[in-house]
């Protein structure tokens, strides 16, 4: 506890101690600071999670059609959903991971993504274009999504 000494002048010379204790106001701020922080953690997860829920399905839908279509929203999902994970989730954690080579894991992560979206739009512009290479693909980018949101 933060006490402070005071001394009164007064006409007469004497000089009396006056002390009082200083409120701890950082303790029910840094409470305050957790249970926001600990509630917007919640809602960035449970967006990440509705968020890979539709990457998914478009991810089957994708596979099952085969479309240009449905790969320019598929790859506007996954651009989305990289997004947010950059700007809320390197914010929330306030942490980072650095590969062997100093390197940070996220773009490490963000960068396979986006080669294997371009692999993606490769294979469909193909005139061989094979269902279960475009599935094996789409299964593939999940997984990397995954590793990034854990």
């Amino acid at each position: 506890m933060n006490t402070i000494k005071v001394r009164n002048l007064t006409s007469k010379g004497d000089l009396p101690e006056v002390s009082f204790h200083l409120p701890r106001t950082s303790t029910a701020a840094s409470g305050f600071q957790d249970f926001l922080k600990s509630a917007q953690e919640v809602r960035t997860k449970e967006q990440l999670s509705l968020m890979l829920t539709s990457i998914e399905e478009q991810g089957r839908r994708l596979s099952k059609t085969m479309s240009l279509a449905d790969l320019k929203k598929y790859k506007e999902m996954v651009r989305g959903f990289l997004k947010y994970c950059v700007d809320m989730g390197l914010k929330l954690k306030e942490e980072r991971l650095f590969s062997g080579k100093g390197r940070q894991k996220v773009l490490t992560t963000v960068k396979i993504v986006d080669q294997k979206l371009m692999e993606l739009t490769e294979l469909l512009l193909s005139k061989n274009a094979d269902a279960l290479k475009v599935l094996a693909l789409v299964d593939e980018i999940r997984g990397l999504l995954l590793d990034l949101y854990a």
